[in-house]
Formats: C-alpha cells, structure tokens, sequence
C-alpha cells in the first residue's frame, strides 16, 4: 500500500508562526534601540561640538581700567539756627537760590504751647491740601522715582547689592524731597489758616529773625556731618573709618532750639573727588588734565586732575575737580569709580580659544621650492643634498617654524639653495594661535596676541566670522 501523507495538526502550524513572529518582534525592538541610541550619540555629539566648542570671531574691544572708591567734597555749609523760635521755610530741597534770599523766618515763641498745639492740630487738616503750587515740581519727583526703578530693573542682577542700596538712597532722597514740598505747601496754609483765626497779631512784630541766603547756592534740607571739610582734611584712611550716613531734616512749620540744624547751603557748581591709588594706577593720570569716568556704575562724568601727589610708599592722592551736575549728587559722600585709560579694538576672542605650540625653526634663507612644494635641502650621508617636503606652519623674514614630517628626525642638517652654508634642525619656539574650523576640517592658524586682559584677547592672523575652537 501506498505511503499514505498526513497533514500536520493545526496546532503544530499555529506554535511555528508564533515563533515567528516572535522573532521578528524582538529584531524590531533592538533595532528601535539601535536607533535612537544613535540619534542620542549624535545630539550629544552635535550639541557639545557645535554650541559650546566653538565661537565666531568678530570685531570688539577691551579697555584698560580699574575701579577704586573716591571722596565726595563740595563746597558747602550746614547753617544752623541762631535762637529758638518756630522755624518757617520758604524754598523746597535742591533749589538754587540767589544771594540775598530769605531761606526762612524763625518766629516768636511768645505763644508757647497754644502756638505749637494749633501748628499740629492744622498739620492734621492737611490731608487733602491743594497741591497747585508745586504740581510740576511734584510731577518730576514722581518721574524720578519711577526712572530709579526701570533703571534698577533693567540692570538688576543676582548679587548686585550696591545697585540695590544705591536704589534705597535714591529712592529715600526723592521721597524725602515730596515731603520737603508737601511740608512747604503746608506751610503757606497754616500760615494763612492761624492769621484768619487771630494767632499771628502781626508778622512784622512776632518775627525774630530773618535768615537770609550770604551767598548764591543750593539749599538742602539733608547732612552727614562732613560739611565745611576740604580735600586736604581727606586721608587714605576717610572711606574706612567713615560711619555716617546722610539724615534729613524735617522743614514743617515747628518749633526748634538754638543751634538746631536748619539746612545745608552748596555754595559752588564746582566740587572734587579724592582718591588713592598705588604708583601703578598712578599711571592712569601722568600726563592728562581730564578725563572721563563711570561715577557709581551708571553715571559718566568728566573731570579735570587738579592735582596728583605721592603721599606714601606706593601711594598717591589724586584731586578731581567736576563742574557740572553737583545737583544730582548731592547725599553721596563715598562713590565707587571705574577709569578707562586706553582701549584696544579688533577681532576679540575669548583665552580658552588660544593655543600654546611648539615648532622647530630654520632660518628662512632655508626654505625652498619644489613646484608647488616648500621644504628644505637635507644633507645626506654621501654629502649630497636632497630636497625633503615640510610644513611650514609660520614665517617671517628672520624665521620659519616648521613641522618635521616621518622620516625626517631632529638634528638633521640641511643646505642652503645655492649655497654651501649649512644648519641642524634642532632649536623649538612656542607660537600663539588658534584651531579654526571651517568648513568641517580643522586648521591650526598663527595669531598676534595685540592685547589680552579680561579673559579676552585681541588678536591679528585669522578673519572674521571664523570658527574658532575652544579648548
């Protein structure tokens, strides 16, 4: 009988095709993985080699300077109260007065206590005083609180603690000022408010005295206690000893001793800066009459040196004389200086883009042409001379720096073209210069260092727009 076929079982057939598929699941996954490890590899690879390797030259500048602290004198006076009486004032913080001007009246305390009770019981009806007569004035203090805060803000960074109290001053000096206004137009009212109610009999008799201005100036209605010093009272020694600070005085219609601090009179535009330095900063200022300057990081000033003495070891003290703008600094007593002497312009890289080489070097005389190969004529054995192909890194009229390719040691000795002179090749010199990297290759190219200060340096030998390395 015939061998009779039999078909496999269907559940034989249904395990295989499991199997199958089994295995070609498991080929997928791996091949999934394969995948994006390498797409991983590559973003790793691309964003180390492109976004934190390499920098693009281009033009800039560093400047020289240094930063020390400096002494504020101004020609100024605080005037102080002559008797006790009921002081009234007639001019706001910061207003230039001319010479002859009445500044403020002290009054007769013959009232005593009912004068000084009315004063305070009007003071507390002044909560919706017209405030017309100095609108604009308050309009611009208002402006000026508002520029601190956008200018705070703009170059606020996380550890910048002195732009932060230079913010606080500013801001406790302006609102200082509201309140000197506010106290003045509260002033006039009281004034007119106790005459409609019979206190005043007459001015003319219950005034003590009028205290008129000696000389033109700005009145201020702040101090630290320093008024009257000049520079030569300014030693090394001032910034660190200094503890004070400027207070303010109150101008309300009050009732004050003898001897009381009445205001500050700056009587001069002109005003000065004392500074230390050491004979190297010294040499910032040989030579010059003015200068410019950055006055507390964000203000520049120009100034004349009025004068430069050596006062000490290594020491010297340096006057600076200022004309203008004696009005915007008038609570400063310390002030942080930056002085910029020269400044140095080109393709600016970062340092860590430089690169320290040592080469071998011939004289230039040495090197010659093969077609479009440079090398160098090696002596032989047999004394002949032979042409061997080098690279030649870098050149001038006195030098070439070259490297040796296989084949060829140190201390060789070449030929002269032309000639019967002859060399080693054994003496190295260190050569500054960069990797460029354009067009996907590496190059390593000669540079000048023309200045290099501040992590930067200013440098000659590559174009802009190149691809520099870091290393």
């Amino acid at each position: 009988m015939p061998t009779s076929y039999r078909q496999p079982s269907g559940r034989g057939g249904e395990s295989g095709a499991r199997g199958h598929k089994k295995n070609k699941i498991h080929y997928t996954y791996f091949l999934m993985f394969f995948v994006v490890v390498y797409l991983v590899a590559q973003l790793i690879i691309f964003f180390n080699n492109d976004s934190l390797s390499y920098v693009v030259a281009r033009y800039g500048e560093i400047a020289e300077t240094f930063q020390t602290q400096g002494v504020v004198i101004r020609q100024e006076q605080l005037v102080k109260s002559p008797a006790a009486g009921i002081v009234q004032y007639y001019y706001p913080g910061g207003k230039e007065v001319q010479q002859g001007s009445l500044v403020c009246t002290l009054l007769d305390d013959y009232y005593g206590e009912i004068l000084e009770e009315k004063i305070n019981e009007l003071y507390a009806q002044m909560q919706e005083a017209d405030s017309g007569e100095y609108e604009e004035t308050f309009q611009a203090l208002d402006s000026g609180i508002s520029s601190s805060l956008a200018s705070f803000l703009r170059d606020k960074s996380e550890n910048n603690y002195a732009a932060l109290y230079r913010l606080e001053d500013e801001l406790e000096d302006t609102v200082a000022r509201r309140k000197d206004l506010y106290s003045l137009m509260s002033n006039t009212q009281i004034t007119s408010l106790l005459s409609q109610q019979g206190i005043y009999i007459d001015e003319q008799s219950s005034v003590q005295s009028n205290l008129y201005l000696p000389e033109a100036g700005i009145i201020d209605y702040s101090y630290d206690g320093y008024e009257g010093w000049s520079t030569d009272q300014i030693g090394a020694d001032f910034i660190s000893n200094y503890d004070a600070s400027y207070s303010y005085l109150e101008i309300q219609m009050q009732q004050i001793e003898a001897d009381t601090s009445l205001y500050r009179l700056i009587s001069s535009p002109v005003w000065n800066i004392v500074i230390f330095v050491d004979e190297e900063q010294a040499q910032y200022f040989s030579g010059e009459s003015s200068l410019s300057f950055v006055y507390n990081s964000t203000e520049t000033l120009q100034g004349e040196i009025e004068s430069l003495e050596q006062v000490g070891d290594n020491q010297y003290k340096i006057v600076l004389s200022i004309n203008t703008r004696v009005q915007e600094f008038m609570n400063d007593r310390i002030a942080n200086l930056v002085f910029t002497k020269n400044s140095h312009s080109g393709i600016k890289i970062s340092e860590s883009c430089l690169v320290q080489q040592d080469y071998y070097t011939i004289p230039s005389s040495y090197v010659v042409s093969s077609g479009n190969a440079k090398g160098v004529l090696v002596v032989g054995s047999d004394g002949n001379a032979a042409f061997n192909e080098v690279n030649i890194v870098y050149s001038d009229e006195e030098k070439a720096y070259i490297e040796l390719p296989e084949g060829l040691s140190p201390g060789v000795t070449i030929q002269a073209e032309n000639s019967t002179d002859t060399t080693t090749i054994q003496q190295t010199e260190t050569l500054s210069g960069v990797n460029v990297v354009n067009g996907g290759y590496e190059q390593f190219e000669v540079v000048q260092v023309e200045y290099q200060a501040q992590g930067y340096a200013i440098v000659s030998g590559i174009e802009l727009y190149d691809r520099i390395k870091i290393n």
